[in-house]
């Protein structure tokens, strides 16, 4: 004889954080309302709301806390480099971390990036949050950065500058596809996208004069 399924409160919380996870990645949060979250997860959806008590707070922990989880990481494997890595290889980690971390979460992103200029939208918090978070992010960057300036003297670099050109570059890359690449033409891939931006990093900074 087959024992029954165990459902208990764990379980519930795990089944619906998963399929929130899920949902709200590939259709966004507005497109996804918490009928079909409990219907995903096999829960009533008055135990949806029993648990995280609205659908932005089932958001915010099913999409927020573990991509809070990944910046972290890759923050601290920032402040973890070593100093004698090169600019090349500084480029590519840059490139190619950022640009994961991003096209991961494009589809929530481009929400969040919406609501952070309307303080009326319920994720206005969430993407105020997120987008200081960014930008400490970004400070381990540039501790970095600026060692490697100054061990190859290039004075010429202005780092906050830099920094926010390149994060702009990056993020904007995945985010603004639709808009920046030419019509009719070939979409270039992730890897020849990363190849190419590393370039113009280490060539805009290793041969700039003024």
């Amino acid at each position: 004889m087959v024992a029954p399924r165990s459902d208990s409160g764990g379980n519930v919380r795990a089944r619906t954080l998963k399929a929130a996870h899920d949902l709200f990645t590939k259709q966004g949060y507005q497109s996804t309302t918490t009928r079909e979250i409990s219907a995903r997860a096999r829960v009533a959806e008055p135990t949806v709301f029993r648990h995280f008590g609205s659908k932005v707070e089932l958001f915010e922990a099913s999409i927020l806390e573990p991509f809070n989880e990944v910046v972290d990481e890759w923050t601290r494997s920032w402040a973890d480099m070593p100093t004698e890595i090169t600019l090349e290889e500084l480029a590519e980690n840059l490139v190619d971390g950022l640009y994961t971390l991003v096209w991961e979460d494009r589809r929530i992103l481009r929400e969040l990036m919406v609501a952070r200029s309307d303080p009326q939208s319920t994720l206005h918090q969430s993407a105020v949050a997120i987008s200081a978070q960014f930008r400490e992010g970004f400070c381990a960057v540039l501790d970095v950065g600026v060692d490697i300036a100054r061990a190859k003297e290039l004075v010429y670099v202005d780092p906050p500058a830099t920094i926010g050109a390149v994060a702009s570059m990056i993020i904007g890359s995945v985010l603004l596809g639709d808009w920046a690449y030419p019509a009719n033409r070939r979409t270039p891939g992730r890897t020849r996208m990363v190849r190419e931006m590393a370039r113009l990093i280490v060539d805009g900074i290793a041969h700039r004069h003024s």
